[in-house]
């Protein structure tokens, strides 16, 4: 099978009549028995028999998209009304539509499966059609509901028409008025047109049988029921009750100088002449004029089953292949700049070596420095208001110099006791202490060393404003400060002491 056959499966032609339906598809015919309850509607047991029998006709698989299905239903149940509306907006004219139906019909339009062909309006003095002329068909609802379940349960979209509109495109030439009529078995349709257009379709009931030819007594039942309906009229024929001579012998009979002409035969013996008018329409339209809906939407709006399923297939297929083919393309286009920005990203790297070396070095004398500002600030806390500092000098050996004036030697003791609390020093020692001339400042150089790097470290984590200051509480007046031992009393001022 051909892909297109997948893509756009061929149509499927169907005609629908009171005890049998008829299938057309890929020059394959199939007939089918239908069975019906007392009011019209399909008994639900043989509904399920035509389903599997039509899929296993059809062969129409569940991924493959629904096929195109040109239905033609007999004129048993259908009304035809001509009607003439205003001109107007689509809107307008849908909504006038609907109320002229509900007037002409005896079920409202939700109770009907019907449908409408526009046809040439009453020209007005401008030349623009004042009213709009149309045909409107109609048939309960639930008869095509029916047709239409069995069909969408085989993988279709059906679409509705007239068998009569269907038999009609089989004529070469329509003259201004004429009739139409298919002998049946038990029952014949007979439709007339004017103008190409059906103004009366009904069913006549007959004691005929199927069979190629028909005796003069049973053409005697027929003729009686239509022929004052065909005075001056062509009338064509249709039907396998139809043989060659049969119009001859029909025309005699009538005797009101209608004239009388076989369609030409249905190769197909299990085919009807509405199958092969349905297969001639959709070879010339895409849908048939007249369509019989059970639910009617805008003009504007487009169903699932009027789209080309094709185009819609080689779009989604072109746009699968873009995307699949689109990082190629991106990488070919690319290549020029990402190969700039790789030999960018080469040159690059060539420098973190050095980079790496240089932050090693970094991180290893941050690591291995003093906590030169932490001694420092130690200093800055541990100075009493007014000190002013000379000089002061740090070494990487821990070995501290510091040349500054105090006040007077309490302030001395003081920043001495502070330093030694604060845990940072071994030692301190005040070198030299020399007063001013004026006796208001005392010079003083005091030296200290610095405790091992680690526990410097660790006390710079923890150093605190607070502690700094817990950790250099000054002394009581008249003690001395921290680190310098108290001299013993001397023997007078121990008298002293006794005697008061």
């Amino acid at each position: 099978m051909k892909i297109s056959a997948f893509l756009n499966p061929p149509p499927v032609y169907v005609e629908f009549s009171q005890n049998w339906l008829k299938v057309l598809h890929e020059n394959e015919a199939l007939e089918l028995p239908l069975e019906r309850q007392p009011d019209g509607r399909l008994v639900p047991a043989g509904k399920e028999k035509t389903i599997a029998a039509l899929k296993g006709f059809l062969k129409i698989k569940n991924w493959q998209p629904r096929a195109q299905a040109f239905c033609a239903i007999s004129a048993r149940g259908v009304s035809l009304r001509r009607l003439s509306l205003p001109a107007g907006m689509k809107e307008e004219f849908h909504q006038r539509l609907l109320l002229q139906v509900e007037s002409e019909f005896p079920l409202p339009p939700e109770e009907l499966a019907w449908g409408y062909q526009l046809l040439d309006g009453a020209p007005s003095a401008n030349g623009m059609p004042a009213k709009q002329d149309l045909l409107v068909a109609a048939v309960k609802k639930e008869i095509v509901a029916d047709y239409l379940e069995i069909l969408r349960a085989c993988g279709t979209e059906p679409v509705f028409t007239l068998a009569s509109l269907a038999r009609k495109n089989l004529l070469n030439r329509q003259p201004d008025k004429f009739a139409m009529l298919d002998i049946g078995n038990s029952q014949s349709e007979l439709t007339v047109f004017e103008k190409g257009i059906p103004v009366n379709s009904r069913i006549i009931f007959w004691d005929g049988k199927d069979k190629p030819d028909l005796t003069a007594a049973e053409l005697g039942t027929l003729v009686p029921s239509f022929n004052g309906s065909l005075n001056g009229t062509k009338l064509f024929l249709s039907g396998n009750a139809v043989s060659r001579d049969f119009p001859e012998r029909l025309a005699d009979l009538l005797s009101n100088g209608c004239q009388v002409e076989r369609l030409e035969a249905v190769e197909n013996k299990q085919s009807s002449t509405a199958l092969a008018g349905l297969q001639k329409f959709t070879e010339l339209t895409a849908t048939p004029p007249l369509r019989i809906r059970l639910e009617h939407l805008r003009d504007t709006t487009t169903g699932t089953a009027s789209l080309d399923l094709k185009k819609w297939a080689v779009c989604a297929g072109s746009l699968i292949i873009a995307l699949l083919l689109l990082p190629y393309a991106e990488a070919l286009l690319l290549k020029p700049h990402l190969e700039k920005k790789v030999a960018a990203f080469e040159a690059e790297s060539a420098r973190l070596a050095v980079i790496d070396r240089e932050l090693e070095f970094l991180r290893g004398l941050k690591q291995s420095q003093p906590p030169y500002l932490d001694v420092l600030y130690v200093f800055a806390k541990s100075a009493p208001p007014g000190t002013r500092f000379e000089s002061l000098s740090l070494n990487s050996h821990g070995d501290v110099s510091l040349r500054c004036a105090f006040r007077d030697g309490q302030q001395v003791a003081e920043f001495r006791s502070k330093l030694i609390g604060s845990g940072f020093f071994l030692n301190v020692t005040v070198e030299e202490q020399v007063p001013t001339p004026d006796r208001q400042k005392v010079n003083v150089r005091i030296s200290a060393q610095e405790k091992p790097l680690a526990q410097l470290l660790f006390l710079a984590t923890s150093l605190t404003t607070n502690e700094v200051g817990k950790a250099a509480k000054p002394s009581p007046p008249g003690s001395p400060p921290p680190g310098i031992s108290t001299p013993p009393p001397s023997p007078m001022a121990a008298a002293r002491k006794e005697t008061k």
